[in-house]
Parts: C-alpha cells; structure tokens; sequence
C-alpha cells in the first residue's frame, strides 16, 4: 500500500510540474505575441494620422507657391 502511495505521489507531481511548465512556456509566448503586435500598432498609421501630415504637406506647399509668386527678383544674381 505504501508503494502504491509513492507511485500516486511521483505521479501527480510529475505531471503537476509538466503542466507547470507547459503553463509557464504558454505565457512567454504570449508576452512575446503582445510586445510584436503593441510594436506593430505603433507603426501603423490611422487615417487621422495621414490627414494631419497631407494638411501639413499643403499648408507648406501653399505658403511656398505664395513666397515664390511673391518673389519678384533673383537674389542671387
């Protein structure tokens, strides 16, 4: 009967340290999956993004027609 106890006690602490451990493996990888998609949403552009930059590109378009139109003479003659 002894002998049959220690069987049931290797055997529940060994596959208690195996789902430890497949736990633990399952977690890491998961971190890991999160860092990639936080660095890949970071690097995306949201629509709101490329209005502000096209809005930045034509106000500094418009003030450089303006300045040229505005420039009468070559300075640099």
């Amino acid at each position: 009967m002894e002998k049959l106890d220690q069987i049931f006690i290797a055997t529940v602490s060994a596959l208690g340290a195996m789902g430890g451990f497949i736990i633990k493996k399952l977690h890491t990888r998961m971190d890991k999956i999160e860092y990639k998609v936080d660095d890949m949403d970071n690097k995306l552009l949201t629509r709101d993004d490329i209005k502000q930059i096209s809005d930045t590109q034509t106000l500094i378009l418009k003030h450089l027609l303006e300045h040229r139109a505005t420039e009468k003479t070559d300075v640099h003659k």
